[in-house]
């Protein structure tokens, strides 16, 4: 028998507390889920409202949770693209990838190099659509293979390939735009 999400925490049982198996999960994912949703809505109000609903869905279908088959995170993870989904439905101006705030891609070992990449990743995301940037962000900013994207997304592999190639097409030329 499968253990739901509410029996494990990390590796060990906690086997009457569901409310405290859920925060500890909550914490971990967190960091990771908010990332995931920002990357893709690029705003961060509404990068923290559809990361409060992807982790309300989450405590509402926590009993379905199975520990064994997905990592907390991984099961999150799907839930909030769903939520981004929902979000682009009911808002679909997207916002101003220029807006981001200076270093929030950066790393305290070269802030300036980072918030000066992070300025020309945002400029360069905001020549694309929603599905290019979720594209764009699964396979460099996730890391993602093609086939891992297609297999998520439910579309064709060779569709992958060829959407991912334009998108990039399009950074490029958005460059070529920007250099004196």
């Amino acid at each position: 028998m499968a253990q739901t999400g509410w029996k494990m925490v990390g590796r060990r049982r906690s086997e009457r507390d569901p409310k405290a198996a859920f925060e500890q999960y909550y914490r971990e994912a967190y960091p990771l889920v908010y990332n995931y949703i920002f990357r893709r809505v690029a705003d961060r109000t509404a990068a923290e409202d559809v990361t409060s609903e992807a982790f309300l869905r989450a405590a509402r279908f926590f009993d379905r949770f199975d520990a064994e088959r997905a990592k907390f995170s991984t099961w999150v993870i799907s839930i909030a693209h769903n939520c981004i989904i929902d979000y682009y439905r009911h808002d679909p101006a997207t916002a101003d990838l220029e807006e981001i705030p200076e270093g929030v891609y950066a790393d305290e070992n070269d802030f300036a190099q980072q918030t000066v990449d992070a300025d020309l990743a945002s400029k360069l995301l905001s020549a694309l659509d929603p599905a290019e940037r979720e594209l764009v962000a699964m396979k460099y900013y996730e890391g993602k293979r093609n086939v891992e994207i297609a297999d998520e997304l439910g579309i064709n592999l060779s569709t992958v390939s060829t959407k991912l190639s334009r998108a990039v097409a399009k950074m490029r030329a958005a460059a070529g735009e920007m250099s004196p």
